[in-house]
């Protein structure tokens, strides 16, 4: 007797992706496709004097990142899958060194 066709699912790359989410005193600050990029979404609230131990240190900081399943999940407000906590020298290594220079947005 013949066997019926099997049926394949394939779910479009995209939609199976993780995401990540930064947080930053509780507040979402940015976000990305993967941990690095989330962790770039740091240089938003990168301290002037560049001490990411201090900052991280304050008081209600609490850097972390959250990992959905996809895009798709983050924007239906489903629960993460886990939450990242975020060291400063996490921070520190994603985050091209910018000490000492310019900021073009600052009068001089």
């Amino acid at each position: 007797m013949p066997q019926p066709p099997r049926l394949i699912r394939v779910q479009h790359p995209i939609s199976s992706m993780a995401f990540f989410e930064a947080l930053w005193h509780g507040e979402g600050i940015g976000d990305g496709g993967d941990l690095q990029e989330a962790l770039l979404a740091y240089s938003a609230v990168q301290p002037d004097d560049g001490d990411w131990h201090a900052a991280c240190a304050s008081e209600g900081a609490k850097p972390s990142i959250l990992r959905y399943r996809s895009f798709e999940a983050y924007l239906d407000n489903a629960d993460e899958l886990e939450t990242i906590p975020v060291t400063a020298a996490m921070i520190a290594a994603a985050l091209p060194l910018t000490t000492g220079a310019p900021n073009p947005d600052q009068p001089a």
